[in-house]
């Protein structure tokens, strides 16, 4: 049985058909795109511009125009369908731009707990995807304030209540008996929150181990103000109501959440993050806005994150920076990701899983071996034949160009542009057949079993 067969799945994503209402025709984005993201892993989606991978990412995060109709199939993460409000009515039988908005704006306000806590996504462009005039500490702050305020509290409230005796017994049972033990003791001792704290600090590698100590008896110091204090209270005891308390309760818990932010960062790699947090986006590199916003995406511990393109703005070398750290976090965080690009070679450092999309479809879908080694569509093979290597003496291209998705070929989307194409392939759709465990592929050679 394959490694991916015993992993919970967290997100199922059915027959997923979207198509764009414009005054030039109607855009068919999806048609019938299925994937299933299990626990834990890295998948990657790979396709031409144009072959509706940015559009599938948005559309499992219900992040849509008013002009997009969604005609069939669902999205499922944690038993929600996260459609379902703007699922097309088979008793409308024309598209209402004005009942379509409507649907969309109560999508969103049922989904506004879900996004950023469940479900994130790191956008293509940073910049963009930051607010230019706020510091993007407050940035992370805020998410976690928005989404779990009870979190900052026990953060807060563990340091008012821990002084240095109590944290040398942790620092004991954390180096003799491990992170399991700790937890527990945290939890007996009722300092729950503090274990973040601690952990942040004792996993860091760029520190030497006796500096972790000072760093972790250090936090004895950092006690809350009687003001912040005196808001939290009455924030706990039903008083957010209460404008001037919510405010001071919310002052307080932006600090700490503030905190976090360095926390998050530190983990990120991003130097001197004390003074980082405090900078607003125009002040910072690419690379850093963009781990910015990966640190956004993470503060809440989604289950899934969608990374549209994370690494397209930047260079090489911060690229191959942000790639490293993908990997990090698929081991530090409980975390799944779908990892969108246009390049191969990227997903091939990154990727568990790989699906390739043309034309709104999922074309074929496998492990990141069976995809590069045994390559069963026409595209697939042709897009790893197009990757640039250094033995190539010329450069290979997919012929043609991505239809036109207002019309959409008839059968095989890919049958204009195969060099393998049959008569049936230009009459029917292939539907996808299951080659072994973890490779599917849909093209009629694979059911012929011609591996040309």
């Amino acid at each position: 049985m394959s490694q991916i067969k015993t992993k919970e799945k967290v997100l199922e994503v059915e027959n997923l058909r979207l198509s764009f209402y414009t005054r030039r025709g109607v855009y068919k984005a999806l048609r019938g795109a299925s994937l299933d993201l299990y626990s834990g892993e890295v998948l990657g989606l790979a396709g031409e511009s144009g072959s509706g991978k940015s559009t599938l990412g948005l559309a499992i995060m219900g992040l849509l125009p008013r002009n997009a109709s969604l005609e069939e199939g669902f999205v499922i993460l944690d038993g929600l369908d996260l459609l379902k409000t703007l699922r097309h009515d088979s008793n409308q039988k024309k598209f209402n731009i004005k009942k379509n908005e409507k649907k969309i704006k109560r999508l969103n306000k049922e989904l506004e707990k879900v996004r950023g806590s469940k479900i994130s996504m790191v956008f293509q462009e940073p910049l963009t995807a930051l607010n230019p005039v706020l510091p993007v500490g407050y940035q992370i702050a805020e998410a976690v304030y928005f989404h779990d305020p009870e979190r900052l509290i026990r953060r807060a409230l563990s340091r008012n209540r821990v002084d240095q005796e109590k944290l040398r017994v942790l620092l004991t049972i954390l180096k003799t008996e491990g992170e399991e033990k700790f937890i527990q003791k945290i939890e007996e001792m009722g300092l729950n929150g503090l274990d973040e704290q601690i952990l942040s600090i004792w996993r860091r590698r760029d520190v030497h181990e006796a500096r972790k100590e000072k760093m972790i008896l250090a936090l004895a110091n950092v006690k809350l103000s009687k003001l912040d204090e005196i808001g939290i209270s009455f924030y706990l005891s039903g008083g957010k109501s209460v404008p001037i308390i919510s405010r001071v309760a919310k002052n307080a818990l932006i600090k700490e959440g503030y905190r976090l932010a360095v926390e998050l960062l530190t983990f990120l790699g991003i130097p001197h993050p004390e003074k980082v947090v405090k900078l607003y986006p125009h002040e910072l590199s690419g690379g850093m806005r963009q781990r910015i916003v990966i640190a956004i995406a993470l503060a809440n511990y989604p289950k899934v994150v969608i990374m549209d393109e994370p690494t397209s703005a930047l260079d090489v070398t911060i690229q191959a920076q942000i790639l490293d750290l993908i990997k990090d976090l698929k081991s530090s965080f409980n975390t799944s990701f779908i990892f969108i690009s246009h390049d191969l070679s990227v997903l091939a450092e990154v990727s568990d899983r790989i699906g390739i999309m043309y034309a709104g479809q999922i074309v074929e879908i496998g492990s990141a071996r069976e995809i590069f080694l045994e390559p069963l569509h026409p595209y697939t093979k042709a897009l790893i034949e197009a990757i640039p290597t250094m033995d190539k003496t010329s450069l290979k291209t997919v012929p043609g160009s991505v239809p036109d998705m207002r019309y959409p070929p008839q059968g095989c989307s890919f049958s204009p542009r195969c060099p393998f194409v049959m008569d049936e392939c230009k009459l029917r759709q292939p539907d996808m057949v299951k080659v072994s465990e973890t490779h599917s592929v849909a093209c009629f050679l694979a059911r012929k079993g011609d591996k040309q």
